[in-house]
């Protein structure tokens, strides 16, 4: 058998193209109709200025047909391992809690940082000098995966980030729908110390779903960059420290949703 095949680029005709390559053979056929068929001058000249239509579409079509864009599914499973793999290293260290994300007067940093303790946190003052072994509870201390995110939120789009809920939604929604367009709508509601956050039709549940099956804590401990903005965000405006409480996937619908807990302030700094 031949495998003067197996290396050679498939060429695959996405929507649009087939649609342009259909309509010119329809042209054709509207316009052989109109030489070949003796019809009245009227019917004649309907066919041919179908033709002539569906031709132009046809070329409108093939000019605007590149290729589209990639995937929404290969998009989704991108990250997925990368989060699975954080999560597993963090698990053999001993680190068993959910992500927290850590505001910079935490920490020191410029940035919000993440912290995956042992088991619970309470909000105690550390160092993002590796853990905060010396100072709290045993854990890792990471730079979350938004992190370019937020670099890029702040360099060509001058973040401010609000400190009142209102105007922390607004800003939310404006980064999710509108400059990274992670989902076509998305919504936050508020509660006592905790922040739901829903991705309405999000394109890239298909990850979101393969990390349900492979490790149904995963997302809380190593959250991917669409979760891990919204928490950081939250956390920078509030100058608080936020846990990811839980994530899930709807069975029915592409909605994902986070629910966040903002730890209470401590009365006084140790």
């Amino acid at each position: 058998m031949s495998n003067s095949g197996k290396y050679m680029k498939q060429i695959k005709l996405n929507k649009y193209s087939a649609t342009g390559i259909l309509l010119l053979a329809l042209a054709a056929v509207f316009i052989l109709i109109a030489l070949i068929a003796h019809l009245p001058n009227i019917t004649n000249a309907a066919f041919v200025i179908s033709g002539m239509v569906c031709g132009m579409t046809g070329i409108f079509a093939l000019t605007f047909s590149a290729g589209e864009p990639v995937d929404p599914w290969l998009v989704g499973i991108l990250p997925a391992q990368g989060s699975l793999s954080l999560s597993m290293i963090t698990k053999h260290l001993g680190m068993k809690g959910n992500a927290y994300f850590l505001p910079p007067r935490m920490t020191g940093e410029t940035r919000v940082m993440q912290f995956n303790p042992v088991s619970k946190y309470d909000g105690v003052q550390g160092s993002a000098n590796g853990s905060f072994r010396q100072t709290g509870p045993p854990g890792i201390v990471t730079v979350p995966s938004c992190s370019l995110l937020i670099e890029e939120l702040k360099k060509k789009h001058a973040l401010v980030i609000p400190d009142k809920e209102e105007e922390l939604s607004v800003l939310l929604g404006e980064t999710i729908e509108d400059v990274f367009k992670f989902a076509p709508q998305f919504s936050v509601r508020w509660g006592e110390n905790r922040v739901t956050v829903t991705f309405h039709n999000y394109p890239y549940s298909d990850g979101c779903q393969v990390l349900e099956k492979k490790s149904r804590d995963c997302c809380v401990m190593s959250p991917c960059p669409a979760c891990s903005l919204c928490g950081a965000l939250i956390a920078e405006g509030k100058d608080r420290v936020v846990m990811l409480e839980r994530c899930s996937v709807s069975p029915t619908s592409q909605d994902v949703s986070a629910v966040f807990f903002l730890l209470p302030v401590p009365d006084s700094n140790p």
